[in-house]
């Protein structure tokens, strides 16, 4: 038996995430998932901002983006009556290269995440099951079932990524706690469509069902995403999801002549489930992803907290792991993603409410999903014990705030200063700390910079330094004289060199 340091349960977007995370920090890591083959539904279909920030760390947002779509458009009709085209609302900003999000399949996005994690030296083991597990105060044991038999694996952390229903949230007792919408469900599917041209996301209104059905086209495949509600006939009964109850509904909700529907890869029947964990930690077991929150899909954000989930794990494992911080950074974990998840699934249900509501007077629905918040890029860890605010700074950043992006004089973006695995320091020309001394004391694991003063309009004072984490939060603002304050802080972290 040999001990592994990780373990991560479920090749998911989570799962591929946490894996990259910790690859690129040289910890070596198993992650494994049950199903033969990847998954090739469509399933979530889209990235946040950010979360395309998130791949920008990892270097992949330009080809996520290159295979989506950024600029599709909602085409509506009412039967057979075209009504219009309504584009998706922008929500402009200047601390970010992604302003909107990107229509993308779930299944793309994991193909991009597993190239990424092979050239780190990691490959998904595919056909491999978690049998079951055990754990003492410092590892965990645990038997998967593979192609070749059963095996027993000893390691420090196990983190279950494995979904809704997962296996190893159910095995910890943990609590999922909400409710299922039974009478919210829906058809939903990938199709090849013939009739219709893949420039708009096609919206049929109906007068009885309110939302009759919808056909999302992919830039990287020649597949749409069918969604329908799917409702019981006479005797309390749901069709099975597939082509034929597919073409069914299209022609009975749209009246649309001239379109035909072929060749579905993938069927589905999904319900709206509100529930989060009380909790995301058992010993040396986590959970993340949808593992420890479901809700509803109004926003595009589950896959989006699940892959933010893994960023906030993934440095923290690594810093415990190498001996650089204190095990007791894991239970920031919790403590930072809990209020996201609520946050999350409240925002989520008022969505969906919206949505139903405006299918219901005919105007169409999806276009009012977003928000300025669903872009997830005001989310923010103030409340963390993490976040430490040395000076007072009323107005602007605040510690746990995320890092702002935004253009340099020298052509480079702050975001090229973060993009990695290291904590940022960066000061301006009025503060006195010696960033030079810094970086002796702790090595590459902290990059710092001195910002010309245009830069200020960013953070909102020439007279604090900020210490940014490497998942791009800020973790400490302090006066630009106070070099002790930041040692510090950064103590907490990593080990100092010997100079």
């Amino acid at each position: 038996m040999k001990h592994l340091p990780v373990l991560i349960i479920g090749a998911g977007p989570t799962g591929l995430t946490l894996a990259c995370e910790l690859a690129r920090r040289n910890i070596q890591v198993r992650i494994i998932e049950r199903s033969a083959e990847y998954p090739n539904g469509s399933r979530a279909k889209g990235l946040q901002p950010r979360s395309l920030e998130v791949m920008d760390d990892l270097g992949i947002a330009d080809e996520l983006l290159a295979a989506g779509s950024t600029d599709l458009i909602f085409r509506r009709y009412n039967g057979n009556t075209l009504l219009g085209d309504v584009k998706r609302e922008v929500f402009q900003r200047t601390d970010t290269r992604y302003v909107q999000g990107v229509i993308i399949p779930q299944w793309k996005v994991e193909e991009v995440l597993r190239a990424k994690l092979q050239t780190l030296g990691i490959k998904v083991e595919l056909g491999t099951e978690l049998i079951n597990f055990s754990q003492t105060d410092n590892q965990v044991s645990a038997v998967l079932k593979t192609t070749q038999g059963e095996e027993t694996v000893q390691c420090a952390y196990m983190i279950g990524c494995d979904g809704g229903k997962s296996t190893v949230r159910k095995a910890l007792g943990i609590n999922f706690e909400g409710e299922t919408h039974e009478d919210e469900r829906a058809f939903v599917g990938d199709v090849q469509v013939d009739g219709l041209t893949p420039d708009a996301w096609h919206i049929w209104l109906h007068p009885e069902v309110g939302f009759g059905f919808a056909l999302c086209p992919f830039k990287c495949t020649d597949s749409w995403q069918v969604q329908t509600i799917a409702l019981p006939d006479a005797d309390g009964k749901l069709a099975e999801p597939g082509l034929e109850t597919f073409r069914r509904l299209f022609a009975e909700r749209t009246g649309m002549e001239g379109v035909t529907l072929k060749n579905a890869t993938w069927a589905s029947l999904y319900r709206v489930n509100v529930r989060m964990a009380d909790r995301y930690r058992s010993g040396m077991v986590f959970i993340a992803g949808d593992a420890a929150h479901a809700h509803s899909i109004a926003g595009g954000l589950g896959m989006n907290t699940g892959i933010q989930d893994a960023y906030n794990l993934g440095w923290k494992l690594a810093a415990v792991l190498t001996e650089q911080a204190n095990e007791s950074l894991l239970d920031t974990y919790e403590e930072e993603r809990l209020p996201i998840a609520a946050w999350t699934l409240n925002i989520s249900s008022e969505r969906q409410k919206i949505m139903t509501d405006s299918l219901k007077t005919g105007d169409g629905g999806l276009h009012t999903i977003g928000t300025k918040d669903t872009t997830q890029l005001n989310l923010n860890y103030r409340y963390s014990s993490l976040s430490k605010q040395n000076n007072e700074q009323p107005d602007g950043l605040q510690a746990g705030d995320r890092a702002p992006d935004g253009q340099l004089p020298d052509g480079r973006r702050l975001f090229d200063l973060y993009r990695g695995t290291h904590f940022t320091i960066l000061k301006f020309a009025p503060a006195n700390v010696s960033i030079e001394r810094l970086s002796e004391r702790y090595g590459d694991q902290v990059k710092t910079f001195t910002l010309d003063n245009e830069a200020a309009a960013s953070f909102g004072s020439l007279a604090n330094v900020y210490v940014i984490r490497p998942d791009g939060y800020i973790g400490l603002i302090a006066n630009g004289t106070d070099e002790t304050a930041i040692s510090t802080y950064l103590d907490k972290f990593m080990i100092r060199q010997e100079v």
